[in-house]
């Protein structure tokens, strides 16, 4: 539906992807850039960058893979849960508070369309014996899943299901109540840690 549009969809969690964006592209290249980013990140100290972040040589990353000690055993890892946006935080936190850094690795998607196919590709190549989860804080009929999920079942050939980690579905975005929005928030990120969570599901 967007391979005929001149536009990029990107989720800043950091400030130097706003300076990466604007200044990858050449002065004679004009290109929508649709830029979707929470308020409460803006003072975030996970979600600050530094001057290194925004010297000559640095670029954007459509996706950035999972870093940490997951990523130094691969075969190892049980689940590989990709996001957008700032769940990731939630979801490094809870990770290191389970003490599953080993266990599961967290990869961003940075730029949603055009769906960079061949780095989640290599993520998934690259995790073969884990679980696929999309997690997402937004309900299962709004956020992006409803995007991703064919795109993520067309990179591995529909022969590995992709897990649903968020919110069920509603007609508001929002519950308007604090208490229910914390408890769903505290549900989804169990889930998601919870490596027994989907032994016994059917897609």
């Amino acid at each position: 539906m967007l391979h005929g549009l001149w536009w990029k969809q990107i989720s800043v969690k950091r400030q130097s992807i706003y300076f990466v964006n604007l200044w990858s592209f050449p002065r004679k290249m004009r290109m929508t850039l649709i830029i979707f980013t929470p308020k409460s990140l803006l003072r975030h100290p996970d979600a600050r960058s530094s001057f290194d972040d925004l010297t000559e040589g640095t670029k954007f990353r459509r996706i950035v893979p999972e870093e940490g000690p997951a990523s130094e055993r691969p075969d190892q890892v049980k689940r590989v849960i990709f996001c957008t946006g700032k769940v990731y935080y939630d979801l490094a936190k809870e990770r290191k508070q389970h003490n599953l850094e080993g266990d599961v690795a967290v990869t961003r998607l940075e730029q949603i369309s055009p769906f960079p196919f061949d780095l989640v590709r290599a993520e998934a190549e690259k995790y073969a014996n884990a679980e696929l989860v999309w997690c997402q804080e937004e309900h299962k009929n709004m956020g992006y899943y409803d995007y991703v999920r064919p795109r993520f079942l067309t990179v591995v050939a529909n022969k590995r299901p992709l897990w649903y980690v968020g919110r069920d579905p509603a007609a508001a975005p929002a519950t308007g109540n604090k208490s229910t929005h914390l408890n769903e928030l505290r549900r989804f990120m169990d889930t998601a840690f919870d490596l027994s969570a989907f032994l016994e599901q059917n897609l």
